[in-house]
């Protein structure tokens, strides 16, 4: 059997891992810090997990130039769990700015103020006729990702800015040019993958149609960047939320890293109330992939693996 230096891996994720890191994480396994306990039995809400949790934060902050007005949470789920809650959150957000939104153009600063059937009325009908979610459709992931928005809020709601098979005799490889992008106006999200990685196709850079132009109104972009994340510096300051799986670039599997700008949660952006969101017919989705509770539980709301 051939020895770990004389293998060559190219695995896209689980990625290889430095063997120095291996090593020392293979002794905190067994004994961290002299405890007597390995770190993956150590309580994630003890002193201890909350120093590895706070240095973890503190360390990607300096690396990615995260600016202060963004949180930082470590959830579970993948990718693939955020293909979801990205959906849940931020229609969540969509549908609180048109509440505020309808009470602001009647003169009212409280819902109490009007009647609970006539502001459901009004929201159903901007749900109804206002309510996209953008996607750029470059590769299976990003596919994937507006699949599963089409499955929890309905094909009606999802628009397609781009379709990177229609330029190229109906198979992914390459990104429409951007004057060719049919963006809705004011969608719940803009959503992209910045590397599709079974497609080979890379973002070159941060897309020059969704730049932030400093209005209320501007778009709120999300990205997947699970398998190029720390490869190059990135523009965090124009994305609303940035998400990536720990196995590709960051360790092993089973840590889920969201960026979040703090304008999209409470107490900026209250969380409509899950009885508002059943009369509108839009989905509620698990508590564990809230990231207002993720944010107020500084990631520990349920059991994180800190040996992550």
């Amino acid at each position: 059997m051939p020895s770990r230096s004389e293998i060559t891996y190219f695995g896209a994720g689980p990625a290889l891992l430095p063997t120095d890191v291996l090593e020392t994480a293979a002794a905190a396994l067994v004994d961290y810090n002299g405890t007597g306990l390995g770190l993956a039995e150590h309580s994630h809400r003890s002193e201890i997990a909350a120093n590895v949790l706070n240095t973890a934060k503190a360390d990607l902050a300096k690396y990615l130039e995260v600016p202060d007005d963004y949180e930082i949470l470590f959830m579970q789920g993948g990718g693939s769990g955020e293909f979801s809650a990205t959906i849940y959150n931020l229609v969540g957000v969509w549908v609180e700015k048109r509440k505020q939104k309808i009470l602001k153009s009647l003169g009212i600063t409280s819902d109490k103020d009007i009647p609970e059937d006539a502001l459901v009325k009004e929201l159903q009908k901007a749900v109804d006729e206002e309510l996209k979610i953008d996607y750029l459709v470059t590769g299976s992931w990003s596919l994937k990702a507006s699949q599963e928005a089409a499955r929890l809020v309905g094909a009606e709601h999802v628009n397609i800015v781009a379709d990177g098979r229609k330029i190229n005799d109906g198979k992914f490889g390459k990104i429409p040019e951007e004057k060719d992008w049919k963006l809705s106006k004011n969608p719940a999200m803009v959503y992209y993958c910045d590397n599709e990685t079974v497609d080979g196709v890379e973002f070159p850079g941060f897309p020059k149609s969704l730049e932030p132009n400093g209005e209320e109104d501007e778009p709120i972009v999300v990205a997947d960047m699970s398998s190029n994340i720390l490869s190059r510096r990135i523009p965090v300051e124009n994305f609303s939320v940035v998400f990536f799986g720990a196995q590709k670039n960051l360790g092993s599997t089973g840590i889920t890293v969201v960026i979040i700008k703090k304008n999209l949660l409470p107490p900026v952006v209250a969380t409509p109330a899950p009885t508002l969101l059943r009369k509108l017919g839009l989905p509620i989705g698990p508590i564990v992939l809230s990231y207002e509770t993720i944010s107020k539980n500084n990631s520990l709301y349920n059991t994180l693996s800190i040996f992550e």
